[in-house]
């Protein structure tokens, strides 16, 4: 199902899995792995560049990183030495090849994933497990929380093109694969309570959608709901966001609608919005809702200098580094034990998604988000990909047979198991970084083998 954000509709995407193999001072091994999406015009929002020369660039600032930690990972000492040494290093290599920031993080996101993941399967213990001992080379022990949550609310993307109702979509796009399509079916299959919604930054057309948003979700939610609004850096200023919030208002169920808004996300441009400049109007809508980054958090300090001009939050994803996501938490807690005495605003994170799918992508966030105590997220790889389908068959099956309170089967195909709007992760924190099923590595195509033709041709498995 097409899946628009910002000015970019995916419909299809590689999947990049990573292994890396680690061995300890006694001689024992173990194999991890990372994968993800490759998606456009994210990472990089550069309109010239099609999504070939996305998929490139990432590939590349994976290539870059692969060779950084080969290097970093000569000598034996705990993960986040390595990735410590390594992080600025693929930076700098990246930068060399024209690369961004962001675009770089995620190159060196594989490779600590899939280290932390075989480091997890080295000593026989899960990642939540492995941060309540400081395993890692890390002090987590002190920014987890006492037991790791058995659940997480799903907080269901609302993309820019996605129907509402049934009614709105035309009997040719009727998608007839078992999977509800239009967002009042999703909160009927799912139960949901917990919604993203992107908003285009055309103030006109936003408004008309967030309308009738709101009076859907106020017809289908009877027990209440929580709403996110995700700007994707489509506003040139802060004041057209806050007249079209305003106009809203005046909508049916617009005040209800606008009180339960939790956050707004990156609504200015990376290039804007940590900019001195933007501190006025940052801290103008902060004071009615607070204002996260999510593209900016592109380096270490970004969120720390985003503080200080007034955002409160920043988003966690395994594609920035789950190793900046606990630097982050870290900061965030010794920070807020000074803003509770002065009653101010307390930082946070949140759970934000790139279209993770089964099995490793997802269940590593998952893993992730229980890490770090975040209690709900948004969850999009369900809505726009069909179940497991991308999956080879038997590596389907193995995650079915490990994992059933996470996936069910309907009809011919499994998929991700929601209800009441929640998805339980008992079997998440039970098995290494995430998951306890077999990877069929050896059926997917090796990078070298892999050409872009084959996305145009047939997305297919793998």
């Amino acid at each position: 199902m097409p899946f628009r954000y910002g000015k970019a509709v995916l419909t299809a995407a590689p999947l990049l899995h990573v292994r890396v193999s680690i061995a300890d001072k006694e001689g024992e091994t173990a194999v991890g792995y990372a994968a993800d999406c490759l998606p456009p015009l994210w990472f990089d929002k550069d309109p010239s560049k099609t999504f070939r020369q996305n998929v490139e660039d990432q590939l590349t600032a994976f290539r870059r990183a692969r060779q950084v930690y080969l290097v970093a990972g000569e000598r034996i000492r705990p993960a986040y030495e390595i990735w410590k040494d390594a992080y600025p290093k693929v930076h700098e290599e990246c930068a060399r090849a024209g690369l961004n920031a962001l675009t770089a993080s995620f190159g060196s996101s594989f490779l600590e994933r899939a280290m932390i993941d075989a480091l997890c399967r080295l000593k026989s213990t899960t990642f939540f497990d492995a941060l309540q001992c400081d395993l890692l080379g890390l002090a987590t022990a002190k920014l987890v929380p006492a037991h790791a949550a058995e659940s997480i609310h799903i907080r269901h993307t609302v993309g820019l093109s996605d129907p509402l109702t049934r009614g709105e979509i035309p009997p040719t796009e009727r998608i007839a694969d078992g999977l509800p399509q239009a967002l009042e079916e999703d909160i009927e299959t799912y139960g949901l309570s917990y919604f993203k919604v992107k908003v285009a930054g055309d103030p006109e057309r936003d408004l008309e959608r967030l309308s009738r948003l709101a009076a859907l979700i106020h017809q289908r939610c009877l027990g209440g709901y929580k709403i996110t609004l995700d700007g994707n850096e489509q506003f040139r200023d802060i004041a057209t966001l806050e007249r079209l919030l305003e106009a809203l208002r005046s909508r049916p169920y617009g005040k209800e609608f606008l009180d339960a808004i939790l956050y707004v996300e990156q609504p200015l441009p990376r290039e804007m919005a940590l900019d001195p400049s933007a501190a006025s109007t940052i801290a103008s809508i902060s004071s009615w809702k607070p204002v996260i980054i999510d593209e900016s958090d592109d380096r270490l300090d970004s969120f720390a200098r985003a503080t200080g001009l007034g955002y409160l939050g920043v988003s966690h994803k395994n594609c920035k580094g789950i190793f900046k996501s606990l630097s982050h938490r870290a900061w965030i807690l010794e920070q807020n034990k000074a803003r509770r005495k002065e009653k101010a605003p307390l930082f946070f994170q949140t759970g934000e998604d790139l279209a993770t799918v089964p099995v490793v992508p997802l269940q590593q966030d998952l893993a992730s988000l229980a890490g770090l105590g975040i209690d709900h997220a948004e969850k999009n790889g369900h809505h726009y990909f069909r179940g497991l389908d991308h999956l080879p068959p038997a590596e389907a099956a193995a995650a079915l047979a490990a994992h059933p309170d996470l996936y069910d089967k309907r009809g011919d195909f499994i998929h991700l198991k929601i209800q009441d709007g929640v998805v339980l992760l008992r079997s998440v924190l039970a098995g290494g970084y995430g998951y306890s099923s077999a990877i069929s590595f050896d059926d997917r195509v090796p990078l070298a083998d892999w050409t872009f033709d084959r996305l145009d041709a047939a997305p297919a498995r793998g």
